[in-house]
């Protein structure tokens, strides 16, 4: 098998056209100086993806797989197991690569031989026509919407600290041959606020001994579709995010009533407060209710 520079690792699942876009995107971006591919995972489809992916066969070195075990993780591991490139770089189907992206990659491996692990800027993109409070209080929720903001190549190796996401990030292949994703993580059919499972092989290299650099000029923009720009769709995520961080304890009565009380403040925020200022409240009640198992209905 020819090793080529790099691999860009595209997992996708029925998303048809945002794949179109994010495929069009990396046609506009600057071209490497080093061979790469484009691998495209398309995770137990029931729509055109494969076929989109294919009309870019002409303008971009196109590698298409199928992957029929739906789930995030078994995605990404069939991508290790199909990429030839001594980088893979990951990025979401819904990410929007800037002009220079696949060259800020290509010059951080080369002025990094030490770093195995690199991670790019994520903007959040409002898709569409967003509604004017989450245009107003984006910054507040923006985590949400795994927005990454980095201005300098700062080097990690705390599995601790902040890393990167899964929309934008990259690990030299040899190291992530050793590291797979948890089927147990990820987005997965039933469990569609579920993550995690790049975070989990990022600190395991990292435990391991291995370094990260952040690449402040690896820019991607995320679009964030309609559907997720929701009060409904938000709550949904942070009380989702706040229940996988508490390990099984049971929750207690006191934190069953802090959870009510919260959503109560919230709702009354809605209707006097300026946009920030209830998201912010609505963020720590849907992680209040996450914790305490509860479910006040939006």
């Amino acid at each position: 098998m020819t090793e080529l520079g790099m691999t860009i690792a595209i997992c996708t699942r029925n998303r048809a056209p945002v794949l179109a876009r994010c495929l069009a995107a990396l046609v506009a971006a600057e071209t490497p100086r080093s061979s790469f591919e484009i691998l495209v995972v398309a995770n137990d489809c029931g729509d055109d993806s494969l076929q989109v992916a294919l009309r870019f066969a002409d303008r971009l070195p196109m590698v298409v797989v199928e992957e029929p075990q739906g789930g995030l993780s078994h995605a990404r591991n069939r991508a290790i197991a199909e990429a030839r490139g001594r980088l893979i770089v990951w990025l979401d189907d819904d990410a929007l690569v800037r002009p220079g992206f696949l060259r800020a990659y290509e010059a951080a491996i080369a002025a990094s031989p030490r770093c195995s692990i690199f991670g790019g800027v994520i903007v959040p993109c409002l898709d569409g026509q967003p509604p004017a409070w989450l245009v107003a209080g984006l910054d507040v929720v923006e985590s949400a919407y795994a927005a990454r903001r980095r201005a300098t190549a700062d080097v990690f190796a705390d599995g601790n600290a902040d890393l990167p996401f899964g929309a934008n990030y990259a690990m030299v292949a040899d190291v992530q041959r050793r590291f797979h994703f948890d089927p147990e993580l990820g987005r997965r059919p039933g469990k569609p606020f579920a993550g995690g499972e790049e975070i989990a092989v990022m600190r395991a290299a990292l435990a391991a001994g291995h370094h990260g650099r952040w690449i402040p000029d690896a820019i991607v923009d995320h679009l964030i579709g309609q559907e997720r720009q929701s009060e409904a769709w938000l709550w949904g995520y942070f009380r989702a995010d706040a229940q996988q961080r508490i390990s099984g304890r049971p929750p207690s009565l006191w934190g069953r009533l802090k959870a009510c009380r919260a959503f109560r403040r919230y709702r009354r925020a809605r209707t006097v407060e300026q946009p920030r200022e209830w998201l912010a409240l609505l963020v720590k009640a849907a992680q209040l209710a996450g914790k305490a198992g509860v479910r006040p209905a939006l």
